[in-house]
């Protein structure tokens, strides 16, 4: 696996409010277990819901424990040991960009594994 294929650059949220491109550092993305691209394994989708392109989404915040303890969150959801997590909550930055106010870790681990869009809710 190449660099780039282990530190994809997504946006992200820069200091005074302007969207900038981040990258995954190398070590975290080599701990995480790449998920199949399905969010009904993760996520309770029984209430309402936008699906929303990755591309599309931006992060918050990047906390490099947060996204190794999603990632065993989500494989343990999976597996059916432990709740679904709710859909992202999001909110408008326009230029049809969604600001991940909750689930920027989770996300992290959707962009690591590949997928192409996620369940969120607007908050």
């Amino acid at each position: 696996m190449t660099a780039e294929e282990m530190s994809p650059k997504f946006l992200t949220l820069q200091l005074g409010g302007a969207i900038g491109e981040f990258a995954l550092n190398q070590e975290i993305a080599a701990a995480l277990t790449r998920l199949p691209d399905d969010p009904s394994l993760y996520f309770d989708l029984g209430e309402e819901h936008l699906l929303i392109p990755l591309e599309q989404l931006v992060n918050a915040r990047a906390r490099e424990r947060g996204i190794v303890n999603a990632n065993r969150h989500m494989l343990t959801a999976a597996n059916g040991r432990q709740e679904k997590r709710k859909p992202l909550t999001v909110r408008a930055l326009g230029k049809e960009l969604w600001l991940v106010v909750d689930g920027n870790s989770t996300l992290l681990n959707a962009r690591h594994s590949n997928w192409r869009a996620l369940p969120c809710s607007a908050g």
